[in-house]
């Protein structure tokens, strides 16, 4: 009957082992499943702001953010400390042309109608045709 108790007890023990085992790598699993999604956060979240070089600035804010909105506001620090990481904004130029506003097609047709000039008429059967 010791034999059997002894048996059990080791047996017992290899389980409890093994369990031990188990959840350490589901621990270590969970870790890096989560650092994995900081980090395409982080890195989805530079590409949104214009970042020119995602890599470096992901290394740059590895262990300051921990939350989504620390994730914004260590990239709002970053932006300040180096511009250089982000693409700037386009400016207007001289040679830029104005933009024309594209009127609509009941817009259009209302002028055409109002109007009874053969260009607004022309133009409103133009846009209708999608040309």
């Amino acid at each position: 009957m010791s034999e059997i108790a002894t048996s059990e007890t080791v047996t017992t023990q290899e389980l409890e082992g093994k369990l031990a085992a188990a959840e350490k790598s589901l621990s270590e699993t969970r870790e890096a499943l989560n650092a994995s999604e900081r980090k395409r956060e982080v890195e989805r979240e530079l590409a949104f702001q214009g970042a020119i070089d995602i890599q470096a600035a992901s290394l740059l804010m590895e262990a300051t953010a921990t939350t989504k909105s620390d994730i914004r506001a260590a990239i709002a620090e970053l932006k300040r400390g180096k511009p250089y990481l982000f693409r700037t904004p386009p400016r207007a130029s001289a040679m830029s042309g104005a933009v024309e506003e594209v009127p609509s097609l009941d817009k259009a047709a209302g002028e055409a109608r109002a109007s009874g000039d053969r260009r607004a008429l022309l133009r409103y059967l133009r846009m209708r045709r999608g040309a």
